[in-house]
């Protein structure tokens, strides 16, 4: 259980990495201390069970039933080894044993057992000691208290350990109170290692899934950018683009904004609360994902200042700057920006003059180290010309 969670803590971590680096800021930044926690925490239980691997700490029900069932013997202690490891500064040590059941053949084994310093004496090669045989068919012992020089202990011969047999190994699972064994769903053997390992990548899997899956639009869009050598998608181009100016029309509610700003790594939007009012907020699309931020810094004047996205061919703007940088001779376009809005009113009779109320139309511009270079066009794509440089 616990190496299973400590996949599933390492399937958080991963896919926070990479939603953090794909997403929204602050997506899947909760992923990576509890993915890190669980898979530490699980990880330390993980190396201490497997320093502790082999121990038997039967219960006094299954020791008490193998008594009643008379799963008794004889073992004699071959050979004690210390593994270095202390538990409440008591040490883990290996035991080596022949044993003489008292009904059936003699067989070899090894224990791991924590021996308490004062009971170590009772241990040492050539102890006797009168084990109980906790399963019915497996070599699963425990050293019992009774003393195995008295009766009916002192007559039973255990065999030299070269005629006992190869060592045998017990069994995996839990150990019942009428000597049988539950093994685990999955062997912990060799032959159950395939099934574990795919079950170990599947739980991982699942945890990155479910920490991605929220932000599955950003890592599609990741992919895509990757093939054309980017780690990010350029929003500028008109598919990113298309779903980032759907994106933020339904998280608005409705279709009127008052502003726009295309980068490559971002679109902000300012939009009306509702259509026909003043009060406007301000939306960011970034990392696949809208981010809502507020009321605007500057409230328009009118709601007249107010478009429709549909007002806007936003196909056109990627080509509009590679037109630009061709027609000013300039390549690097990498830090051009797109700045969508209504037109100024110049009629100086209007009650508007003054006022953003015209025509929708896109500024931008592309420059080098030496010179910069500014353009525009109607929403529609129409009407491209050239400001100045």
């Amino acid at each position: 259980m616990f190496r299973l969670l400590f996949f599933v803590g390492v399937g958080l971590v991963v896919g926070g990495i990479i939603v953090m680096v794909v997403g929204p800021p602050g997506a899947g930044v909760w992923a990576l201390p509890v993915g890190l926690t669980l898979a530490i925490l699980c990880g330390t239980f993980v190396l201490i069970g497997k320093s502790l691997r082999g121990v038997h700490l039967p219960s006094n029900e299954v020791i008490a039933a193998a008594r009643n069932a008379g799963r008794l013997g004889v073992a004699r202690v071959d050979a004690l080894r210390q593994t270095g490891t202390q538990i409440n500064d008591q040490p883990l040590c290996e035991i080596d044993l022949t044993v003489q059941p008292r009904s059936g053949a003699a067989f070899r084994t090894s224990l791991r057992e924590i021996v308490p310093i004062t009971q170590i004496p009772a241990v040492q090669p050539g102890a006797r000691r009168v084990v109980a045989n906790l399963t019915v068919e497996g070599p699963e012992l425990a050293l019992l208290p009774d003393d195995a020089s008295g009766d009916p202990w002192r007559d039973i011969e255990i065999p030299d350990a070269a005629h006992a047999g190869p060592v045998r190994v017990g069994g995996g699972g839990v150990i019942r109170a009428d000597g049988t064994r539950r093994g685990p769903i999955i062997g912990m053997g060799k032959r159950g290692r395939p099934l574990r390992i795919a079950l170990f990548a599947v739980a991982a899997a699942v945890a990155a899934v479910a920490v991605v899956l929220p932000y599955n639009v950003a890592v599609l869009q990741t992919v895509s950018a990757l093939q054309q050598g980017r780690l990010h998608p350029d929003y500028r181009d008109p598919e990113p683009l298309g779903q980032a100016i759907t994106a933020l029309q339904e998280a608005i509610g409705h279709d009127q904004l008052i502003s726009a700003i295309v980068t490559d790594e971002f679109v902000i939007v300012e939009a009306p609360l509702a259509p026909g009012e003043n009060a406007t907020d301000r939306w960011i699309y970034r990392g696949g994902g809208v981010t809502h931020d507020g009321a605007a810094s500057i409230q328009p004047e009118t709601p007249l200042e107010a478009f429709s996205i549909t007002d806007v061919d936003w196909d056109r703007l990627a080509p509009a700057a590679k037109r630009a940088s061709i027609e000013a001779g300039i390549e690097a376009i990498d830090d051009l920006s797109f700045s969508v809005g209504r037109s100024t009113d110049s009629d100086t009779s209007s009650e508007t003059f003054g006022r953003a109320v015209g025509p929708v139309v896109v500024n931008f511009s592309v420059s080098d180290d030496y010179r910069s270079v500014s353009f525009r066009m109607n929403g529609d794509g129409s009407g491209f010309e050239t400001l100045g440089g």
